[in-house]
């Protein structure tokens, strides 16, 4: 899969998503994230180019765009740029309805990693992801069409670096694009082909999975995601893949069914992810013991820092995560959702025992 045109040639992109990113102050190279420290651990470990697509989290495009907004720390807070660009694209009602994670729970949303790292210090990175959130709200069809474009530039990237590309849509938000369609013409798929060495497969409804399934098959692309929809919601596990991504449950310590939920998601064959408060060089445990309804699972431990390729874990395996800190947050509400590092920790529904 090599690209026919120069790596330094222009994107050629079509005339609706060139109009729609200016739009929004966005280019193709801003939509996917190569460079957060979740990405170049992935990328690092030479598995995988790791590309991640962060959008404001569950309700902070509203807090970003309401001057009323009280916050502890900057990028928690009212961004005047978000708002005067909500306002001149007239959507600035829907920004302040908009919640990016329908499935969080109080402790995840305070925990949340959009304000950890860079992002925790800076503007910046939060009025960027908010550039593409209300780009994706205002124009979802032709926003899809635009990852699209970006999903396969980062392609023909990896492809020039004889790696698959590992692509993660949901890195900071619970979108559902499992099943958001796009129309990907014909000249598109040509268009692709010609710039990025990339086959795709064009259709007038289509997701990113299906016009991404040469790729997929041949080992090309991995697709996957977190979620914290229970297994058989609507938006979740189930219909996630379903529709062709590999998809990891998140375990939410502070839902009051958090333990039976992941009894559904293993017994549906899926592997769970818990949030621990580890630091950077304490050791994951080896097994995780989950208990609910008088029913004990015991689960193989992974580390999940190590790298984001799920995708590469068996099912049924525990997901070590390690508590990274984020700045403003409240921290009585965050720990109600990061586990301690203990050995037995009693829930409202059940028991997680760590075993050394």
């Amino acid at each position: 899969m090599q690209p026919l045109i120069a790596n330094n040639a222009p994107h050629a992109l079509p005339s609706d998503v060139t109009e729609h990113l200016a739009a929004f102050n966005l280019t193709l190279n801003s939509i996917l994230t190569t460079s957060s420290a979740k990405a170049l651990h992935t990328t690092a470990t030479g598995v995988a180019l790791s590309a991640m697509h962060y959008a404001l989290p569950h309700r902070a495009l509203a807090r970003a765009v309401n001057p009323a907004t009280v916050a502890t720390t900057a990028p928690r807070g009212y961004v005047a740029a978000l708002r005067d660009l909500a306002e001149r694209r007239g959507i600035l009602g829907a920004a302040l309805r908009y919640n990016g994670c329908p499935y969080a729970t109080p402790g995840c949303a305070a925990a949340c990693l959009a304000h950890s790292g860079h992002a925790a210090l800076s503007v910046a990175p939060i009025a960027c992801r908010g550039r593409r959130t209300l780009a994706m709200i205002a124009d979802p069809v032709t926003y899809a069409r635009a990852v699209a474009y970006a999903v396969a530039a980062q392609l023909a990237r990896a492809s020039r670096l004889g790696v698959p590309l590992a692509v993660r849509l949901c890195g900071t938000d619970e979108t559902p694009w499992f099943r958001r369609t796009f129309p990907l013409s014909v000249a598109d798929a040509e268009r692709m082909r010609r710039r990025y060495g990339v086959t795709v497969s064009p259709g007038d409804h289509v997701t990113i999975a299906d016009a991404f399934a040469p790729e997929t098959a041949n080992g090309s692309l991995f697709l996957y995601e977190y979620s914290k929809a229970r297994a058989d919601a609507a938006d979740g596990l189930l219909a996630w893949r379903a529709a062709g991504w590999d998809i990891t449950a998140s375990f939410a310590a502070d839902r009051s069914t958090a333990c039976a939920d992941a009894f559904a998601a293993i017994a549906a064959g899926f592997r769970v992810a818990f949030p621990l408060m580890l630091g950077k060089r304490d050791p994951i445990p080896s097994r995780v013991l989950l208990t609910y309804n008088g029913q004990t699972y015991a689960m193989p431990a992974v580390d999940g820092d190590a790298t984001d390729a799920r995708y590469a874990d068996p099912h049924g395996v525990a997901v070590i995560l390690r508590e990274k800190r984020t700045r403003g947050a409240d921290r009585a509400t965050a720990s109600r959702f990061l586990m301690p590092n203990a050995p037995l920790i009693r829930l409202s529904d059940g028991t997680v025992q760590l075993i050394p």
